[in-house]
């Protein structure tokens, strides 16, 4: 059997997933319950997640309506799952031009130049779990109530 991993070991690997920028699944829900899930690309700023989508599209209307997301990263092997609140959004193309910079040099590309109907969104985690498949189910909290448990 693997050892398992501990709290600090598991944060270290979700500090890594996070630091890379990598693509994630960001999933919301409408007021009816009606789920949708969408690939983003992410900046990660330290504290919080940065993503970029349509302002018209349903998980932007998702996101206003209940400030609430879920984020994966991985497989189901090495999963990292995210609850995150919506701080604050703006439009891309008014967004400052540091912010601007940094996304598209860890994404290589800018949203801001892809029209007025994009839009930067920050997530602030408050919950983190990181597990490597079913034997890592228990202790998979890295962070609760937006406090990193290590």
């Amino acid at each position: 059997m693997t050892k398992l991993r501990n709290v600090a070991e598991r944060k270290a690997a979700v500090m890594a997933a996070l630091e890379a920028n990598d693509h994630m699944w960001l999933a919301t829900g409408d007021s009816g319950g009606r789920p949708q899930l969408i690939a983003v690309s992410t900046l990660w700023d330290g504290t919080e997640i940065v993503i970029a989508t349509r302002v018209e599209t349903k998980t932007a209307r998702n996101l206003a309506e209940s400030g609430l997301a879920k984020l994966s990263h991985g497989t189901p092997e090495d999963v990292i799952l995210i609850d995150a609140r919506l701080e604050s959004s703006v439009a891309a193309a008014s967004a400052d031009g540091d912010l601007r910079g940094r996304f598209e040099r860890a994404n290589g590309w800018d949203p801001g130049e892809e029209g007025d109907d994009w839009g930067f969104y920050r997530l602030r985690p408050h919950r983190i779990q990181a597990y490597l498949g079913y034997a890592e189910l228990e202790g998979r909290d890295v962070m609760k109530g937006g406090r990193w448990l290590a």
